[in-house]
């Protein structure tokens, strides 16, 4: 039998007896094969076994776990998708990568009963019990057969996606699908812009298929749904016996299905305060464990009025008793953070790490479903969860169930459906902390190839959708940078409207207001040392499926975003360029936009903006996004709902115009550009003067690169090589310019301080550097020259 106590137990004895080191070793050799959703602004990760977000016993440092705003995922969907940022590699142990995950891991636990013997199946948020046997999902033959688009890369080529008609058989892996792609608007209007479906089955034979759905649309972002199907799929009676031997399927009565999450803002407080410490340090630290948790059908619920009758369990940061600091919102105070972190100059001091408010809730469990024509079984109990608790969580290994004890199956199944000693609807906690909550829905009577069905929402907030002007959003990034706690409380109100969204996408059929376009852009150096963005021109001409006749081509213009710190902002409008170029010469437009054809062949062949951004200086980083937006329209309509269905809020953004999304990754570039030198053949030759800037490098304000480690080697080959030595004499680091071979030539290079080999940065001191023409023509120049670093 499986026993989650006794599965835990082993996971904690393992610890102790092979060691931090040993296990860690351990791990390594056992990747779990994942994906993650990342349309929206909230993002998690997903698994076959049926575990979200973190795995206690599987960390492996690239999950994202109800990250808000999520923006880095070190495994798929950046270094494979966008490229390899090779700052990561210093940056990696001084800066924490994982700034705002807002979980500690999610799970499901399937409950039933044959006669008196009882099992509890856990797809865990620790360690799934032994009885979890991995799917391959296969969509060609479910609903999703017609649906997805072969979703690659622009940057590095590589597939998003790995299903679409006619794709390849998916092996070992999760199901994701695209339903997005650049210069269209979203081709199935029935469904999301992204799914990722998982499918698990247990011993009890009931096969779950769990489909996680996310849009980027700026009103519908801040939430993803999980459709989850649980079937008695008969091929397993769990009496030990081979296959032939067995009995006919057997229906199983009174099954429980379980939603058991660990959401925890205070781990986005500390993060800075455990970057370079390694292992799970932020158990020990305060503020780590000072959440209120809130269930808004809880007797004692005192939140907002709006949440009740919503059954939603929703967590939010309060102030650690223990500190004397306010630390509500979890600001950060740079004097306590490790060195590392105040020179990169990454965090801000007062900047609100823990703004957020996550909250789980049920959106439909009752057959039938939207936009499904399966048979489902109903729960024997209409109002549901038939139970909603929670337990403290004091450490990594105390998980500690609300009866401390009960470890049979028996007794867990009693004590979650709320027939032990916990009662069914438990009061909220009156006091900080960190805890797991669960709700749990049946009873079901699942006869074999019954099927029961839940539907749910992971949901977030934050008081920068009232923070901007006129009490409407801003961008959350840099609302969050100012320190602003007058808002903070707003995150409760958003989480409610948010919520409501979810659910309106729900009723609806996922038809929902759509948005422009993605574009797809490009960065590039101009022949002035700026920064050139380019995108085509197919968006001008992108049909809005909303609407019929002239007002379908609705795409206005475009909004060119820039950011200085990361790919998640704070972004800053540094242009509008209205859609249908080509410009008249002597408009406000010419001095930083111009509109070419495609090499002028052909009048039906796209053309190509291109914007200037004068402002970029060489050696600064930035990134850019440029965002599609519409006419306005005074009317709206999905065949159910009208503009009038909507909040006032979305009527607005309607009638003066709705813009694409910034929260996705397609949706901007993910790694900085920076303006170069162009090389020239007096730099080939070495004829001009090399510089190394910044010279001295400290790392203040003065004289570094906004926070960057980067030193730069100007006015140098366009093919060299560049030796870095220290003042003993020994080699510190050699760079091969280009890096390369499909880099652009350029005139100079920029060097990390890192030493050759990639274990750590230079010291201080002063160091001497060999430059070597490689150029045809210029082989054996060499410049010479001295620069210093000190820290």
């Amino acid at each position: 039998m499986c026993n989650i106590k006794t599965s835990l137990w082993c996971l904690i004895v393992a610890v102790v007896l092979i060691g931090p080191g040993g296990w860690d070793a351990v791990l390594a050799q056992q990747p779990e094969v994942q994906r993650s959703l990342t349309r929206g602004q909230l993002w998690s990760t997903f698994r076959k076994t049926g575990t979200q977000g973190y795995r206690q016993d599987t960390y492996f440092g690239d999950e994202v776990d109800l990250m808000y705003p999520g923006f880095w995922v070190s495994s798929r969907d950046f270094e494979e998708y966008w490229g390899s940022d090779p700052r990561q590699v210093i940056q990696s142990y001084t800066e924490p990568e994982f700034l705002y995950n807002c979980g500690r891991g999610e799970g499901i636990w399937i409950m039933t009963r044959e006669g008196m013997e009882f099992n509890v199946s856990g797809s865990n948020p620790w360690v799934n019990t032994d009885d979890i046997a991995e799917m391959i999902y296969d969509p060609s033959k479910g609903p999703e057969q017609d649906l997805g688009v072969q979703a690659t890369s622009h940057m590095t080529g590589a597939l998003k996606a790995n299903y679409w008609p006619g794709a390849p058989a998916i092996v070992a892996d999760l199901a994701e699908i695209h339903n997005y792609e650049y210069g269209r608007y979203i081709p199935v209007s029935t469904e999301a812009e992204e799914i990722v479906i998982s499918q698990w089955t247990t011993e009890r034979g009931i096969t779950v298929t769990r489909r996680a759905k996310a849009w980027s649309y700026p009103d519908y972002d801040d939430f993803f749904i999980l459709e989850i199907a649980f079937e008695n799929t008969g091929d397993a009676t769990g009496d030990g016996l081979p296959d032939a031997d067995r009995g006919l399927p057997v229906t199983l009565n009174d099954a429980y299905f379980a939603f058991v999450n660990n959401m925890y803002v205070s781990e986005a407080q500390r993060s800075w305060l455990n970057a370079g410490v390694g292992g799970h340090a932020y158990w020990h630290q305060p503020g780590m464990g000072d959440d209120w948790i809130k269930y808004s059908e809880a007797s004692n619920f005192d939140g907002l009025p709006g949440l009740r009758g919503k059954k939603i369990f929703y967590v939010y940061d309060g102030d650690d008793p223990t500190t004397s600091d306010d630390d509500t919102g979890g600001p950060v105070f740079l004097n306590q953070a490790p060195s590392g972190v105040q020179s990169r100059g990454a965090l801000i001091d007062g900047q609100l790490m823990a703004f957020q408010y996550i909250g789980f809730a049920p959106l439909d469990y009752m057959p039938p479903f939207t936009n499904d024509a399966e048979i489902y079984v109903a729960p024997k109990v209409a109002d549901q969860p038939v139970s909603a608790t929670w337990w403290p969580v004091t450490s990594q290994s105390d998980f500690t169930m609300p009866a401390p004890g009960k470890s049979a199956d028996e007794e867990i199944y009693m004590e979650l459906i709320g027939k032990g000693t916990t009662p069914a609807i438990m009061e909220n906690p009156t006091t900080l902390q960190k805890a797991t909550t669960v709700q749990v829905y049946g009873p079901y009577d699942l006869a074999p190839g019954d099927k029961a069905k839940i539907v749910v929402a992971f949901v977030a907030g934050s008081g920068a959708e009232f923070a901007g002007p006129g009490g409407g959003p801003m961008d959350v990034f840099a609302w969050s940078r100012m320190g602003d706690k007058t808002h903070l409380d707003d995150g409760e109100r958003a989480l409610l409207q948010h919520l409501e969204r979810a659910q309106f996408a729900y009723d609806n059929g996922y038809k929902l207001p759509k948005p422009p376009p993605d574009v797809a852009i490009k960065v590039a150096s101009d022949e002035n040392g700026n920064l050139a963005i380019s995108w085509s021109d197919a968006v001008d001409s992108a049909i809005d499926p909303d609407y019929t006749g002239a007002d379908a081509q609705d795409v206005k213009g475009y909004r060119v975003y820039r950011a200085e710190f990361r790919h998640i902002g704070p972004w800053t409008q540094i242009a509008d360029i209205p859609a249908g170029g080509p410009y008249p010469a002597n408009t406000e437009y010419d001095a930083n936009a111009t509109w070419v054809s495609a090499g002028g062949e052909s009048a039906s062949e796209p053309g190509i903006y291109t914007y200037h951004d004068v402002e970029s200086v060489p050696g600064f980083e930035y990134y850019y996004s440029v965002r599609s937006y519409d006419t306005g329209h005074s009317t709206w309509t999905n065949g159910i709902s009208t503009l009038s269905d909507l909040d006032s809020g979305q009527q607005q953004r309607i009638q003066t115009g709705l813009e694409s999304g910034g929260a996705a990754p397609e949706q901007r570039v993910n790694l900085s550009d920076s303006p170069i030198v162009i090389a020239t053949d007096q730099k080939d030759a070495l004829l001009e003067p090399v510089r190394v800037v910044p010279n001295p490098y400290i790392p203040d304000d003065v004289h570094r690169y906004a926070g960057s480690e980067r030193i730069r080697f100007v006015n140098i080959p366009r093919k060299c090589k560049i030796s870095i030595y220290s003042i003993s004499g020994d080699l510190v680091g050699v760079i091969d310019h280009p890096r390369r071979p499909t880099d652009a030539p350029a005139g100079e290079q920029s060097w990390t301080q890192a030493t050759y080999n990639f274990s750590t940065q230079v010291s201080s001191g002063h160091y001497f550097y060999i430059i070597e023409s490689l150029v045809p023509g210029q082989e054996g120049k060499i410049a010479k020259g001295i620069f210093a670093v000190i820290r």
